[in-house]
């Protein structure tokens, strides 16, 4: 990955928690590893947990970030999401996955669209 890359990617992560905070959800781990991968985000929204996928790109060239999020993708978060509650003894939370798909053009102006309750386990 570029280094013009992963900065978009931790700018639009920086965006993505700044929102959910003002949305009312509890920032609670950012960039979160385990065997199966990272979550980039994992926030309490009420009583749910949310595991949330942030997509940043700078322009629609390669689609919509939100498309960058596709079956393997999905699954992945389960694993994660699985790994998550188990480490942290919590095997009867109520879980969500949100995408929260971020455009940020060259001048800064930042579109965001949060997908809530994007996908689910057996989906």
């Amino acid at each position: 990955m570029t280094k013009k890359r992963k900065t978009l990617g931790k700018r639009g992560e920086d965006v993505a928690c700044i929102y959910l905070a003002n949305e009312g959800a509890e920032i609670v781990e950012r960039n979160w590893h385990c065997q199966a991968g990272e979550a980039d985000v994992i926030a309490r929204d009420g009583e749910d947990l949310v595991f949330i996928e942030v997509k940043t790109r700078s322009s629609v060239a390669a689609g919509f970030p939100e498309e960058a999020v596709g079956h393997k993708k999905r699954r992945r978060y389960e694993q994660i999401a699985m790994e998550y509650l188990f480490s942290h003894d919590l095997p009867s939370a109520r879980i969500r996955f949100d995408v929260l798909a971020l455009m940020i053009s060259e001048k800064g102006q930042i579109f965001l669209k949060h997908h809530k309750d994007a996908f689910g386990v057996c989906e």
